[in-house]
């Protein structure tokens, strides 16, 4: 076998393509053979971007393996969800039904927990869960709805038009729980109407 002649330009195009291109791209760039490419390559210790890229990926996963969901992963990791999958699945790593489903549970409260600090706050909803603050007062005001109180914006101000016979028991224990009753507004009266 034919010693190749390493000048100072080709091994500046080695060092600077090797990592990031393949190395029969690397071999064609130069005119030499792939595992002459590969030789000088571990002899000055060039390792490819993308093997030592997915190595770092790989490490992350494993350590984040039992308390992170892929989802949470992948958006740490700046990657797609499928290719955490595939790490995780290229080392080993497979999570049984009961781990899933308290890592799903776990990412959820997690969400849930995040949307109601937004809610508390004033903030715009993020995801399309809906947070429930107080559930009697959502039931109690869903019924109240469905015997023809009005809901107003503001969620605790419910209206009640002047043809519909009062709950007076329910609006008792709505006041309890923070809803306010007015009387329907004449100008919203005649748009429900239209409606």
């Amino acid at each position: 076998m034919k010693a190749i002649g390493w000048t100072q330009e080709m091994i500046e195009i080695l060092t600077e393509t090797y990592p990031v291109e393949s190395t029969k791209y690397t071999s064609q760039l130069l005119g030499i053979s792939v595992n002459a490419v590969k030789k000088k390559a571990s002899e000055l210790g060039l390792v490819k971007y993308k093997k030592s890229k997915w190595l770092e990926r790989a490490n992350f996963i494993r350590q984040h393996f039992h308390n992170m969901s892929f989802d949470s992963m992948a958006k740490e990791l700046g990657i797609a969800l499928i290719s955490v999958r595939r790490i995780a699945a290229a080392i080993g790593l497979k999570r049984s039904e009961p781990d899933r489903f308290a890592m799903i549970s776990k990412a959820r409260s997690e969400l849930i927990s995040r949307e109601r600090r937004r809610v508390v706050f004033g903030f715009d909803p993020v995801s399309h869960i809906k947070v429930v603050t107080n559930r009697q007062r959502i039931h109690l005001r869903a019924k109240m709805k469905a015997k023809g109180y009005v809901v107003a914006e503001e969620r605790n101000i419910l209206y009640y038009p002047a043809d519909i016979k009062r709950c007076t028991e329910r609006e008792k224990n709505g006041i309890g729980l923070g809803l306010r009753f007015m009387p329907l507004p004449i100008s919203e009266e005649l748009l429900t109407a239209v409606m």
